[in-house]
This record gives C-alpha cells, structure tokens and sequence, in this order.
C-alpha cells in the first residue's frame, strides 16, 4: 500500500528521524517529497510511504507518540475549472508529471495520485486556478 502523508513537527522533536524510524523499525519505504523547517525549528515533512497497511498504521500512531502531527494527504490540489483555460503552464512546470494535456480534447488532466505536493503548479498558474491545500 501507498499512503502520502503529513508530518509536523516542533522544536521538542526537529532532532527525530522520522524516515530512519519509518524504514527500521517498520519495514516501510519513506520517500520525503517535501520538507520545511521554519526560523523557529517547527516545520513539516511530506513523505511518500509504501509498506503494508497495518505497519502504516503503526508507524503513524509511533509518529503521533513522539508528538509529531501526522495527517494523510489525498487531494491537496484543488482545481477550479471554471478558472481553469488549459494553458498549460502546470503541465510544463510539474515535476512528477502529475498533469497531462490531452491534445484531443485540449483540456489539462490531474492525477493527484503521482502529485508530490511541491507547490510549482499553483505558482505558475496565472489565473489562480490551483490551491495547495497541506
């Protein structure tokens, strides 16, 4: 199984390995797709994990014990496609190639599945048709 999540974390916990503690001691694959560490040691952490459903479960309610904040991520791209004119700036710009154009319909497709939460998109989006919501 594949879970995106979200890790939070304080000046209490910044020293932690998050990813040395997902992969010993629960045989997971972390992949950090994002990370932020603020002025004041709090910040956040976007992994990619593979691994089975129950050690997930366990590794998060590990992570959560540590005091660290974990959410799942599922659709933190938003698009409005009333806003939205398929320009294709998103699709040029994306560094997981998350967004496709579809050259028949001329229309810009997501697959939020293979979206790393890196914020390029919405960057670029001139009209403002995108939001990162993590």
């Amino acid at each position: 199984m594949r879970r995106k999540v979200r890790v939070d974390f304080d000046e209490l916990n910044v020293g932690e390995s998050v990813a040395y503690i997902l992969a010993t001691e629960f045989g997971l694959k972390p992949n950090i797709v994002k990370a932020q560490v603020n002025d004041d040691s709090s910040g956040l952490m976007i992994f990619i994990v593979d691994g089975e459903e129950e050690l997930l479960d366990k590794a998060m309610g590990r992570l959560k014990s540590m005091g660290f904040e974990v959410r799942d991520l599922e659709k933190h791209i938003t698009r409005d496609k009333a806003r939205c004119w398929s320009c294709g700036a998103c699709v040029s710009i994306c560094p997981s190639k998350s967004f496709t154009y579809d050259p028949e319909t001329w229309e810009v497709h997501l697959d939020i599945d293979t979206c790393i939460a890196c914020g390029s998109c919405v960057t670029s989006c001139s009209v403002k048709a995108l939001k990162l919501n993590i």
